[in-house]
């Protein structure tokens, strides 16, 4: 339980039992620190669940609850001396053990450690022992792999799998287009070569080779075709040339 002072003059709280034990003599103070009344740590299921404190009331005060986690101190004329609150608890994982306060017989108050039901967030599953003062943290322990930067083995590894990928993602790609047929003749620019490099350039953008005028030799260069160049014709389109010296 967590002691918040409102002004001088506190009340002073004893330890007078622990469930299960026979007596108040027979467990020590619990140990205080920084204002926390701390409960031991719970060990087993068999371990108890309530801890309770006298609070030394002092003239004109009286103890009050507030709610399932709250109790105050407080004056006749409703100054608050102390604000008591249901200290937290977790299990060996994190997991948060719920706990609870309540007031008896004017001026002992009690904390329930609810451990023994099992964690109310995993459909009742047992905790993990030892129980133990503290807030839980959500999600319990998480086992993170740090790993340091890689050696040249694994770069080059990721090197020559990059690569073969590309290769074969290219190898793929052309494949594809040598599959699909050639649905349309775009007329390739071809004034300056040959009837041979000509011819090339047709097959490729799907067209062929038309009739061909002028005096034909070795050197002899194309000087104008028909169709000009960029006119779209269905595939196999025949585009004339005339040949020049």
């Amino acid at each position: 339980m967590r002691l918040a002072s409102a002004i001088a003059g506190l009340a002073v709280f004893a330890c007078i039992a622990s469930a299960g034990q026979a007596s108040a003599t027979a467990d020590p103070l619990l140990p205080v620190f920084g204002g926390l009344l701390a409960f031991p740590t719970i060990k087993a299921p068999g371990d108890p669940e309530e801890y309770a404190w006298r609070v030394e009331l002092r003239s004109g005060q009286e103890l009050l609850p507030v709610d399932e986690e709250t109790a105050v101190v407080q004056y006749e004329d409703g100054t608050v001396a102390e604000v008591i609150t249901a200290e937290s608890a977790h299990d060996s994982t994190g997991a948060t053990v719920p706990t609870s306060l309540a007031v008896s017989d004017g001026d002992v108050v009690t904390l329930t450690v609810h451990h023994r039901a099992g964690n109310p967030a995993a459909n009742g599953a047992p905790f993990a022992y030892p129980v133990s003062l503290g807030a839980g943290w959500e999600g319990g322990f998480s086992t993170v792999i740090v790993t340091g930067p890689k050696d040249e083995k694994e770069l080059r590894e990721e090197r020559e799998e990059r690569a073969a990928r590309e290769e074969r993602e290219t190898r793929e790609a052309a494949e594809s287009v040598e599959r699909e047929p050639v649905s349309i003749c775009v007329v390739p620019r071809l004034r300056g070569g040959s009837v041979t490099a000509a011819r090339r350039k047709l097959h490729a953008a799907g067209c062929n080779l038309g009739e061909i005028r002028g005096p034909r030799s070795m050197t002899a260069k194309v000087i104008r075709q028909y169709p000009a160049p960029g006119i779209v014709r269905a595939a196999g389109a025949e585009v004339a040339v005339k040949l020049g010296g």
